[in-house]
C-alpha cells in the first residue's frame, strides 16, 4: 500500500473542513485516508492527534459563523479550571442565537448546541475565535458545578497578582463585574451562581488553593490572606504565601506535583528558611492533606485543616 500523500502544511496539525482541504487541492479519497478522523461531521483531524476539543471548536466555528464556543469548552479556552468529569469529556459546546434557525440544524455527533440570547458584552472575538466572555461563561457553568467548584472558577477569573510579583497576573475580570453579569440575569443556575461569588477572592493561584481556604474557614478558623508579601530583614528576597494569617505569623503554602521536582525542593527549603527569619511559622501543604481524613473535635475533617490549626494555636500561645 503506498503511504498518503502529505497535507497541507496549513492542515496537518489542526482540525480542517472538507471544503477548506478541497480548496487546497486534497482529493476526496485523500480525506477517506487512514490517517484521518471525522469528529464531527464534514471535519477532518489527524487520527495521531491527541483529542482536543478546541482544535473541534475552532472547525466548527467555520462550518458556522454564527456560532460562539461557550460553557466548559469556553473555560478550556480562557484556561480556566474545570473538575476532571468536565475536563476529560471530549464534547464541544456552542451557543447559537435563539433567533437563528441554523441552531436547530447544529445535531452533530460530539457536539452540543445551546440555543440562548447572548448580549453584546457576552461575546468576545479574538482572532479567529468567537467566544463567550468570562463572565458569560461563569453563569454557563453555574448549572453543572458544585458550589466548591464554582469559587474556584470564580477566583481564577479575578486572580491578580502585581507586577513585583515573581509571576505578576492581570485578572481576567473583577467581582465587581461578576457581579454585576450575575445580577442581570434570570439564567438557570443564577441563585448559585450568585451564592458562590460571596465566596470569590482575589489572589488564588489554583482550584487546590481555593479548596484549601474554604475548608479553612468552614473549619471555623479565621479567613486567611491572600497577596500577602513576608519581608525578611537584611534580605533582599521576599516570601510569598499562598495564605497568610497576619496576625498568628502563620504563612501556609500548597505544593502541588511540580514541587517534588529538585530544584524547586531546594527552592522550598530556601523559602522554609526565610519565612523563619522573617519570624512567621510554615505549614506545608499536600494533596493528600485535602484529601485525607482525620479525626476533629467536630468530626472527620482533611488533614490540612488539623495542621493549620495546629500551627495557628501554637503560635497564639507563644505570641501571647
Amino acid at each position: 500500500m503506498r503511504p498518503a500523500l502529505p497535507l497541507p502544511l496549513s492542515l496537518r496539525d489542526a482540525c480542517f473542513t472538507v471544503d477548506q482541504a478541497l480548496d487546497l487541492g486534497v482529493t476526496a479519497a485523500r480525506l477517506r485516508g487512514r490517517d484521518l478522523v471525522a469528529p464531527s461531521r464534514s471535519l477532518r483531524l489527524s487520527s495521531a492527534a491527541e483529542p482536543d476539543p478546541l482544535a473541534v471548536a475552532r472547525g466548527l466555528l467555520v462550518l458556522h459563523s454564527d456560532a460562539v464556543v461557550s460553557h466548559q469548552t469556553a473555560a478550556l479556552w480562557w484556561q480556566l479550571p474545570l473538575p476532571r468529569r468536565l475536563t476529560e469529556d471530549p464534547v464541544v459546546h456552542l451557543s447559537l442565537p435563539t433567533h437563528d434557525s441554523v441552531a436547530a440544524h447544529v445535531r452533530r455527533r460530539g457536539v452540543t448546541a445551546h440555543r440562548t440570547a447572548l448580549l453584546p458584552e457576552d461575546v468576545r472575538r479574538r482572532g479567529r475565535w468567537t467566544v463567550t466572555s468570562v463572565e458569560r461563561t461563569y453563569l454557563d457553568l453555574a448549572p453543572v458545578l458544585t458550589e466548591d467548584e464554582l469559587v474556584a472558577l470564580g477566583d481564577a477569573i479575578v486572580c491578580a497578582h502585581p507586577d513585583d510579583r515573581p509571576a505578576p497576573r492581570r485578572t481576567l475580570s473583577t467581582p465587581t463585574r461578576l457581579e454585576e453579569r450575575c445580577a442581570s440575569s434570570h439564567a438557570r443556575g443564577v441563585r448559585a451562581a450568585r451564592a458562590a461569588l460571596a465566596l470569590v477572592r482575589v489572589g488564588s493561584d489554583s482550584a487546590p488553593e481555593t479548596q484549601l481556604r474554604l475548608l479553612v474557614v468552614r473549619a471555623g478558623l479565621p479567613e486567611p490572606e491572600l497577596n500577602v508579601v513576608l519581608v525578611i530583614p537584611g534580605q533582599w528576597r521576599r516570601v510569598f504565601p499562598d495564605l497568610a494569617f497576619r496576625q498568628h505569623r502563620v504563612c501556609v503554602q500548597y505544593d502541588g506535583a511540580h514541587h517534588a521536582d529538585p530544584l524547586q525542593h531546594r527552592l522550598d527549603i530556601e523559602r522554609t528558611d526565610l519565612t523563619v527569619a522573617a519570624g512567621w511559622v510554615e505549614v506545608r501543604i499536600s494533596a493528600d492533606d485535602l484529601r485525607v481524613v482525620v479525626p476533629h473535635r467536630s468530626g472527620l475533617v482533611p488533614r490540612a485543616v488539623v495542621k493549620v490549626e495546629d500551627a495557628l494555636r501554637a503560635q497564639a500561645l507563644r505570641l501571647r
